[in-house]
């Protein structure tokens, strides 16, 4: 007789970043001067970052993928054009358990992210990378 033997999906496992994601959504965000932290509840597969403030060309967030990527210049910064009302976001695809986020400037800004999660635990990934090797 045989038996079916269902294991946990793993972080080289194709067929989690094949499938369609669940979703994660954050929204009104707030970067400040203090980096911050969001902890997905799984291995992402994307991550989509909107930029809301609209007005000059330096005032959207600060993204690492560790905290010590802030520290590190491992970071990028999310700007808007210098057209008014003309914001800014971009989609990564990255298999990531937290992102780090401050502001870019003196000025406090807002953003949203959503994200696509996999069906991979987060102890795949234990230190998220940890901002070693030129990773943010």
């Amino acid at each position: 007789m045989s038996s079916y033997n269902q294991k946990q999906p793993e972080l080289n496992n194709v067929g989690a970043y094949e499938v369609s994601s669940r979703p994660y959504f954050r929204g009104g965000l707030l970067a400040t001067a203090t980096t911050q932290v969001i902890e997905f509840p799984a291995v992402t597969n994307w991550i989509h970052i909107r930029n809301f403030e609209t007005l000059i060309a330096a005032d959207g967030p600060r993204i690492s993928f560790s905290e010590n990527g802030m520290d590190t210049n491992n970071f990028f910064d999310l700007f808007s054009s210098n057209v008014e009302n003309d914001t800014s976001s971009i989609t990564i695809h990255v298999k990531v358990t937290k992102l780090y986020y401050k502001r870019a400037i003196s000025s406090n800004t807002r953003f949203d992210i959503v994200a696509g999660l996999t069906n991979i635990p987060t102890s795949a990934i234990p230190n998220n990378w940890s901002g070693s090797a030129g990773v943010g």
